[in-house]
């Protein structure tokens, strides 16, 4: 096998590969631009001519002077069994069929050598990170692909301009919800233990490095996406001591948190919801330290209105704030929720539960994930984060300092990340963003591993 037995192409980060494409569709480039301190990608795409046989281990040699800027990592094509609301959806999906989707991308260095399979089409990703304090100008950068002998088998070059201007830092908020339940279940980890904090370091140094700056930090167990009546695993960094009727605060493990994001650069912190998702009805889960004996002191059974979650609240929150003032954390650097996704008909409900927290939170900011302009004409919400299906109604209600968000119920005529979706329908969210001058973006899974309303965990790879 030689330089003429493989198809090979440099192509946009926008494309996605799946096996059965033809690689004489995709569009090949050879010239990309950026600017210093930005990140950008591509993709190699190769396959095998016909009537070539067999399996064949590849390296990829980079030659440029951005190679110690570069990472290349393997996409890798994972079964998705409900890739569209089949009944539902637009036009503007890649496809509506079950299969297998190009969708994972793992760093060689984790993932080991790419392999060349016969009539498959794969492909390779590519980042480039720029420094600030790189040299102007253009840059080649050839990849060869090699099998295990070192052979070429086929090769391409590219050209990036780095541009002579440094992307500022962006102020812009951007979180996507970590649920370190999921990490200790699906490692099968002590929560909050040694290991399950190396792992939580792993995945808040990824978030770092795609832009998120806000962790959403769980200081008892988030009330998200879970059924009625049900519990998602404890996952409280506040150890909690009730005894003769007085509440205390043991908050190592939050100390231990803060810190381990900081050492990544992530210094804004994102405070779980105070009541449940829906409707504010009830106090989340809290469990403590009872007399000796470890109870959970709320939950569903908790009226969100009780005078023990209350006087709960009262001693809680005032002790978490000297806490984060303790830590350094200044007041603009916390955001807390009442309850997720209230809608008009929660509109009485949620305005008591923001009136209890707001006595406690002066000069906090209040921010929560909404679609109905209702509650904003009404005067809950201070900082509302938009459905993006809401977000002229709320500009035109003065909606300002709003973030935004999507969900899974939005798959039609709107940008989301559904795997079936093209990547520009995705992509373009960046440019709404800025269209709509909002001050963040939410996403409410970074990495949920449980099926709806958390009845069961699953294997997020399959």
């Amino acid at each position: 096998m030689g330089l003429n037995n493989v198809d090979f192409k440099i192509i946009s980060s926008l494309e996605k590969c799946f096996l059965d494409d033809d690689i004489a569709d995709k569009r090949e480039i050879d010239r990309i631009s950026v600017l210093k301190n930005e990140k950008t990608s591509f993709q190699l795409a190769y396959t095998t001519r016909d009537g070539i046989g067999g399996t064949v281990f590849l390296t990829v040699e980079l030659e440029s002077e951005l190679k110690p800027y570069a990472t290349i990592s393997r996409v890798v094509n994972v079964p998705c069994t409900y890739p569209v609301y089949t009944n539902r959806c637009d036009d503007y999906y890649i496809r509506k069929k079950p299969g297998l989707y190009p969708d994972l991308i793992l760093p060689l260095s984790y993932a080991g050598r790419p392999v060349l399979v016969q009539n498959s089409l794969l492909s390779l990703w590519v980042d480039l990170s720029i420094p600030k304090d790189i040299a102007a100008g253009e840059y080649a950068l050839k990849f060869t692909l090699k099998d295990k002998n070192g052979d070429a088998l086929a090769e391409k070059e590219i050209t990036a301009e780095v541009i002579d201007a440094v992307l500022p830092d962006e102020p812009f908020l951007h979180t996507e919800w970590l649920y370190a339940d999921c990490i200790s279940e699906y490692y099968d980890v002590e929560m909050f233990g040694e290991r399950h904090f190396e792992i939580l370091k792993n995945f808040i140094k990824t978030a770092a490095d795609n832009e998120i700056n806000v962790i959403l930090t769980p200081v008892f167990t988030p009330a998200l996406d879970t059924y009625v009546g049900g519990e998602r695993k404890t996952t409280q960094l506040v150890d909690i001591t009730l005894e003769g009727g007085k509440y205390s605060f043991n908050f190592s493990n939050l100390e231990k948190w803060v810190s381990m994001c900081r050492e990544l650069e992530i210094c804004r912190f994102e405070l779980p919801p105070f009541f449940t998702q829906w409707g504010a009805e009830h106090a989340p889960k809290i469990v403590a330290d009872v007399n000796g004996e470890e109870k959970r002191i709320f939950g569903w059974e908790t009226d969100a209105y009780s005078a023990e979650y209350k006087e709960f609240l009262r001693a809680f929150i005032p002790a978490l704030l000297v806490e984060f003032k303790k830590l350094g954390v200044q007041n603009e650097d916390l955001f807390f929720h009442i309850s997720d996704e209230p809608k008009a008909e929660n509109l009485e409900k949620y305005k008591t539960t923001l009136e209890i927290i707001k006595e406690l939170l002066a000069g906090y900011r209040i921010i929560d994930a909404v679609g109905d302009v209702e509650l904003l004409e009404k005067g809950a919400l201070s900082t509302p984060v938009i459905s993006t299906d809401s977000v002229a109604a709320f500009k035109e209600k003065g909606a300002k300092d709003y973030w935004v968000y999507y969900h899974g119920g939005l798959y039609k005529d709107i940008s989301n990340r559904f795997m079936a979706m093209p990547l520009a329908r995705t992509r373009i969210i960046g440019v709404q963003i800025y269209r709509d001058n909002a001050v963040g973006f939410l996403h409410w899974g970074y990495n949920y591993y449980h099926n709806r309303y958390s009845y069961d965990t699953v294997n997020p790879f399959l």
